[in-house]
């Protein structure tokens, strides 16, 4: 069984559908978890879960824990929000802390890692591999990412008007001025992009892979896939 969990606000966004095509392509059961369906808090540094292995925090990552500790493989998946992975995810990752102690529950657990974002969504790759590969010693199979070239100015209302929006301050001065108005085709789908859907589907092989347990580090053609947005 693998656990899914994105961090995306947006019900079937790019980062919903991306995570779950990753994990259809692992031929493995999975469970879809939104964490803003969720109610979960940060951690607030007590340690008073090292004699138990749970938070003392009642909220909904208890039900989290359970599921966690049964699984063969979780996928991870984050966008990026001013250069970091967003707060939901980083506040999951956080309370990954109970399972930590004693005998570690996800030391060298199998995890895919999936980023979308406006643009630049290695950085919240980076923030995901960083931490699930180093605080909580999961084995990190590989990456794949979707840059969306969707500036957060086309949902905020604003369009054109803003005048230090991401088109105003980076497009091109033609560009710009052909900008009237946001229409629906601005708002890109991974699916328009071979390379994004190749790379979702090779990371959840190379997760599958690990899983089996015929290797344990990404080699060749195993590790992470940058794909651009095109």
């Amino acid at each position: 069984m693998i656990l899914a969990v994105h961090s995306s606000p947006r019900k079937q966004g790019n980062l919903e559908r991306l995570v779950t095509l990753t994990a259809q392509a692992s031929g493995h059961d999975y469970t879809l978890i939104r964490l803003a369906d969720l109610t979960i808090h940060p951690c607030t540094g007590c340690v008073q879960c090292a004699h138990r292995k749970r938070c003392v925090q009642g909220d909904d990552m208890h039900a989290l824990y359970q599921q966690l500790e049964q699984i063969d493989g979780l996928i991870l998946g984050g966008v990026n929000y001013n250069g970091r992975v967003n707060s939901l995810a980083h506040v999951f990752m956080e309370r990954l802390f109970p399972l930590y102690h004693q005998q570690p529950t996800l030391r060298g657990l199998p995890v895919a890692i999936v980023a979308v974002g406006g643009e630049a969504p290695q950085k919240a790759a980076e923030d995901m591999v960083g931490y699930l590969g180093t605080i909580t010693d999961c084995n990190v199979v590989g990456a794949a990412l979707f840059t969306s070239d969707t500036p957060p100015c086309f949902s905020c209302g604003l369009g054109p008007k803003c005048p230090v929006g991401i088109p105003a301050l980076t497009w091109r001065e033609k560009d710009l001025q052909s900008f009237t108005r946001v229409r629906k085709e601005m708002f890109l789908r991974f699916e328009d992009n071979p390379d994004v859907e190749l790379a979702a589907r090779r990371l959840g092989e190379t997760l599958a892979t690990s899983i089996s347990g015929d290797w344990g580090r990404p080699r060749s053609g195993g590790g992470f896939y940058l794909p651009s947005s095109g």
